[in-house]
């Protein structure tokens, strides 16, 4: 019986501890991105390939000034007429007149054969700190309502578990050459 509770034992304290290390880590990662102005892109779309194929994962560094930028660099902008932004390197720079902060940016992905089709006028750009491959699958299915119900429901799990009273113990008596067991929480 002792080793089913020390096996329970370790299992409780490895859950926790990897609980722990998981919330150590989101506040590191929360207090960087706060301190260092970075958030996560996702790419969606082949277009950054081979070095950032489908399902990677980019930190980038926001509110970059575009006068900051440089011809190579991964950036993401708002892109005109559509929800979604775009992720390309910068190919070109040209100053906008009549606004020394805003600059016209000329981008293409690494994978295309030609440049985007219109330049895209910016005075700030998200920009591409590293790129992690699949870790934007990762990612994506982290924010899925299916995963965040069902993790939810285990952390509850896992709380309501670590935190059970223990079951009343059994003592095992031996009584001449014949054994019973005792139940210790009834009294005779």
């Amino acid at each position: 019986m002792s080793r089913v509770k020390s096996t329970n034992a370790i299992t409780k304290d490895v859950i926790l501890s990897l609980a722990g290390v998981l919330g150590l880590l989101s506040i590191v990662w929360f207090s960087l991105a706060h301190i260092f102005s970075l958030s996560i892109v996702v790419v969606l779309t082949g277009s950054m390939a081979p070095g950032l194929p489908t399902g990677s994962a980019i930190v980038v560094e926001q509110g970059v000034p575009a006068a900051d930028l440089l011809v190579g660099d991964i950036v993401t902008v708002p892109r005109p007429g559509y929800e979604l932004p775009v992720t390309h390197r910068v190919v070109s720079i040209d100053d906008i007149a009549g606004d020394v902060t805003a600059r016209s940016l000329t981008l293409q992905g690494d994978a295309n054969a030609t440049v985007d089709r219109t330049p895209y006028s910016v005075q700030t750009v998200q920009r591409a700190v590293m790129g992690l491959p699949t870790l934007g699958y990762v990612i994506r299915t982290l924010q899925s309502p299916l995963f965040t119900g069902a993790a939810t429901l285990l952390i509850a799990l896992a709380i309501v578990w670590a935190f059970w009273p223990p079951s009343a113990k059994r003592v095992v008596a031996t009584a001449g050459p014949r054994r019973e067991s005792i139940d210790s929480s009834t009294e005779r």
